[in-house]
């Protein structure tokens, strides 16, 4: 008898503990957030910060830009050994005292005696140095 008692005790356990199923609880659901705000000021953010970028991408620098045209256009007239007119453009404070004085800015658009000598350079040149003139002569 005592083993029929067991054995009953153990089969309504292992009944009651099989129909239950998974007895941790359930999670409740919640109400959707509104984090459109919050995502909102981060692409606002991120944008900004994007448009940051651009925009030191966008700066002509003289070593980045400038010192080149001049290199190519410039120095073999106006370099660091008896530079004529006495303008010197082989360094960046030459350059910019020769942009700041009107000096090349003047003559890089003056068809009548243009600078280079040979004619006039590209307008995207002229257009780059003017640039950089205008954007504060980054170095």
């Amino acid at each position: 008898m005592k083993f029929l008692s067991i054995f009953t005790f153990l089969l309504i356990f292992i009944f009651v503990a099989c129909s239950e199923g998974d007895i941790s609880p359930q999670p409740t659901q919640q109400a959707p957030t509104n984090n459109t705000t919050a995502d909102q000021n981060n692409d606002q953010d991120d944008q900004q910060d994007n448009n940051d970028n651009s925009q030191d991408a966008n700066v002509i620098t003289y070593s980045g830009t400038v010192q080149a045209i001049l290199t190519s256009n410039c120095t073999s007239c106006h370099g660091s050994s008896n530079p004529r007119a006495g303008l010197s453009l082989h360094t960046y404070a030459t350059a910019k005292d020769g942009a700041e004085n009107g000096a090349v800015l003047s003559r890089i658009r003056n068809s009548n005696n243009p600078m280079p000598q040979g004619g006039l350079m590209s307008e995207a040149n002229i257009k780059a140095i003017e640039d950089w003139a205008e954007g504060g002569f980054a170095e």
